[in-house]
């Protein structure tokens, strides 16, 4: 008897094309998680950076802000050489004095002879401190009774004067911006009573 060839049927297997389908699935799935997770990074880094930008101009109108007041406040930090100020003595008249804003103090300290001695370690003024001359002919700085040394306790001379390479200089004021609170603007002769 005559028996059909019996034959297995075919493998499972997927087709080669349907295997490279699914790689190239997962490569492009992985990819997009790739670019998700780089755009979070970025978008966080962008918050971050506009969050820095903001604080870092909300802290430049500050300063700027500081400055103006600081310029309204205490003008005489900000002069330049030959500006004019005034200050009013300490007599019960208040009377008002000018002086000419000359720069700023270059020559290092060193010890000053204070009642013919040395040893009093005071020295001349620092770097930085801010030098005056009278205005005019009359020499207001050096007035030992109510005159500016009295009203800012610019004592003694020798100490708040201005130096060269080798003297003081006469009829100069030479003192630190903290005791320049009393100086004001020169606004020029006019009809207030405190000319």
């Amino acid at each position: 008897m005559k028996t059909a060839a019996s034959s297995s049927p075919p493998s499972p297997s997927a087709p080669p094309s349907k295997r490279q389908k699914t790689e190239e699935e997962e490569k492009s799935e992985e990819s997009e998680a790739v670019k998700n997770g780089l755009k979070v990074f970025f978008d966080q880094n962008q918050l971050a950076l506009q969050k820095s930008l903001e604080e870092r101009e909300a802290a430049l109108k500050l300063a700027e802000r500081q400055l103006k007041e600081a310029k309204r406040a205490v003008p005489v930090l900000f002069a330049e050489p030959g500006d004019l100020f005034t200050f009013h003595t300490c007599y019960s008249d208040g009377e008002q004095f000018t002086i000419k804003y000359v720069g700023r103090n270059t020559t290092p300290p060193r010890k000053v002879e204070f009642c013919g001695t040395y040893e009093d370690n005071r020295f001349s003024p620092e770097i930085g401190w801010l030098i005056f001359h009278n205005a005019g002919g009359y020499t207001p700085i050096n007035v030992c009774n109510g005159g500016i040394r009295d009203t800012i306790g610019a004592w003694p001379i020798a100490q708040y004067s201005h130096y060269d390479e080798k003297e003081m200089k006469r009829d100069t004021l030479c003192i630190p911006p903290e005791m320049c609170g009393d100086l004001k603007v020169w606004k020029g002769y006019g009809y207030d009573s405190d000319y």
